[in-house]
């Protein structure tokens, strides 16, 4: 948590201002966006709270920030399109990950993604370009600004909400004289009969088909729905920030310095059902919007855990005495408790992790940072600082009881071109134990590569069962690599070809497969005499054989 020192309460609405900022007023690699792209802003910023399951108040907002704001007990509803009461805040504050769901016990103080890139800065004086290191960030002052979404300008009973820039697939149509339906869902449900007022929720994620059975594609245009709550925001920094519709007033501009220049789809999905009861999944398109390439990009995702509520040093009861740890074997990067305990608390003190689920190319996770409260990098105009630490290959946790953040970090990719995005999937997810939170995650993980598949019983399926790759012959001297595969149950497959050095040469097979066994007969000829490595990762597992090829 960060410490806030000035209020200003403005009739129900408010801003308030940070040591360096204040609220404005409230009112695989490169994909094409499903979304349709507009310039227009967002009318006012808003933000709301997912999740339906274990895990729940998890902040999400048009301007992309992540916690920070705490929930009020008048906004215990359903999402409606309309802004959120923020007058406690902030002598209340973040308050988000409630787990279990309405105990009262909260896990995150605030969360979002980083993107930085390597940037062109003009000297207006001189006319001189310097290539600078540049972060959009979506915590603790969100810098993005909240943008339209065209899709919703007939959304049924509810009329044009275009300007609202966040949506849930369960929202509700509220009290007003010119709407229909009122109290009604405004997306028609899976399974139920249209009502003349609903529409269809248009944001279908068809990105996870190449993990789905064939006959369950997800189409936007029926409609699809593929969580039992799934959220959706646009935000961006590439429109004049005397445009922009932002959250914070910043001393170093709404943007933070200079706008990186992207557009950012964000997805949420949370399910009461399971397994996937214990987690929220966040995909995020990142589409460069200049017409100049970004070098050098890196994704990182950022969790400041406040387990617990007060204290005032390292140590102390509250959100100064937590730890962060790292299983490598998953890639987990979590927080706990020192003690395992809370005054006030029901139960137990669990765990909170984060986990990237799909990087564009496979890069995964490059490095794992922390650090304590105070660190320089928390505060504004540090884009250098945070893109060092984005770019840091290190591993690191905290087992001295504190205060302390955490950044799961993944590049760097290939400069980001013009009209170009990246795609990623990342999941936050709790547990009880260590144990239970690497469960979950396994279980989380396998269901993601399973497209989030409706037939798919989360709660039993087994992730034990080994994966199964067999060459017919580790060395190759003809130009045909013929090899075996099995797999213990039905999933998403990424099966590859990579040289001693990593890189991937050939993607030999992708996206949805039947359990059991399938065979692979590649040319091999268009790659040159060496060592190669095929790698095969579905559910979760991945294993890898060793092939010489020789011409």
């Amino acid at each position: 948590m960060r410490q806030l020192s000035l209020i200003l309460i403005l009739t129900s609405l408010m801003l308030a201002a940070a040591p360096s900022g204040e609220l404005t007023r409230e009112p695989s690699l490169s994909k094409s966006l499903s979304g349709e792209v507009t310039d227009e802003p967002a009318a006012w910023w808003l933000v709301w709270w997912t999740g339906v399951g274990n895990v729940s108040d998890f902040l999400v907002s048009n301007a992309m920030q992540g916690g920070v704001f705490a929930r009020h007990p008048d906004d215990e509803h359903e999402y409606q399109g309309l802004p959120a009461y923020t007058g406690w805040y902030p002598v209340t504050r973040g308050r988000n990950a409630e787990y279990p769901a309405n105990s009262e016990q909260f896990y995150l103080y605030a969360m979002g993604f980083w993107f930085g890139a390597i940037y062109p800065y003009v000297d207006t004086l001189t006319g001189d370009t310097t290539w600078i290191a540049n972060v959009s960030k979506a915590a603790y002052e969100s810098d993005i600004g909240a943008m339209a979404v065209p899709e919703m300008r007939d959304a049924g009973g509810y009329n044009d909400i275009s300007n609202r820039g966040l949506y849930f697939s369960d929202m509700l149509i509220p009290e007003g004289d010119e709407f229909e339906g009122v109290g009604d869902n405004l997306f028609v449900q899976p399974g139920e009969t249209p009502e003349p007022y609903q529409v269809l929720w248009p944001f279908a994620d068809t990105m996870l088909n190449k993990n789905r059975p064939p006959d369950e594609q997800l189409d936007p245009s029926k409609g699809d729905i593929v969580s039992d709550e799934d959220t959706y925001a646009v935000g961006g920094d590439w429109i004049p920030v005397d445009s922009a519709t932002t959250i914070w007033i910043l001393t170093t501009g709404s943007y933070d310095g200079l706008g990186l220049g992207i557009r950012a789809e964000q997805r949420t999905y949370s399910w009461n059902r399971g397994v996937l009861a214990n987690a929220i999944v966040l995909n995020y398109k990142i589409r460069n919007m200049n017409d100049f390439s970004l070098k050098a990009p890196y994704f990182s995702y950022f969790a400041d855990p406040d387990i617990g509520e007060g204290g005032s040093v390292p140590g102390d009861e509250g959100f100064w005495d937590d730890m962060i740890g790292f299983d490598r074997d998953r890639n987990l990067g979590y927080a706990y408790d020192a003690n395992g305990s809370e005054p006030g608390w029901s139960t137990p003190v669990g765990y909170i992790g984060a986990v990237l689920l799909e990087t564009p190319g496979d890069e995964g996770l490059t490095g794992f940072e922390t650090w304590p409260n105070g660190h320089d990098i928390d505060k504004l105009g540090q884009d250098s600082l945070k893109y060092a630490y984005m770019t840091s290959t290190d591993f690191v946790t905290r087992e001295n009881p504190d205060d302390v953040r955490m950044l799961l970090n993944s590049g760097p990719y290939p400069d980001l071109a013009p009209g170009n995005e990246y795609d990623f999937t990342l999941t936050v997810v709790v547990g009880q134990t260590l144990a239970e939170l690497q469960a979950n995650v396994d279980s989380v993980r396998a269901a993601f590569d399973r497209g989030f598949s409706e037939k798919v019983d989360v709660e039993e399926e087994s992730v034990s069962a080994s994966l199964g790759l067999t060459l017919s012959d580790p060395i190759v001297f003809s130009d045909l690599l013929k090899l075996r595969y099995s797999l213990p149950n039905a999933s998403g497959i990424d099966l590859a070809l990579f040289d001693a050095s990593g890189r991937r040469v050939e993607t030999l097979k992708q996206g949805y497969a039947s359990a059991g066994e399938g065979k692979i007969i590649w040319d091999a000829s268009t790659v040159p005499s060496g060592v190669y490595f095929v790698r095969l990762s579905a559910s979760g597992q991945s294993c890898t054989e060793r092939v010489l090829i020789i011409r």
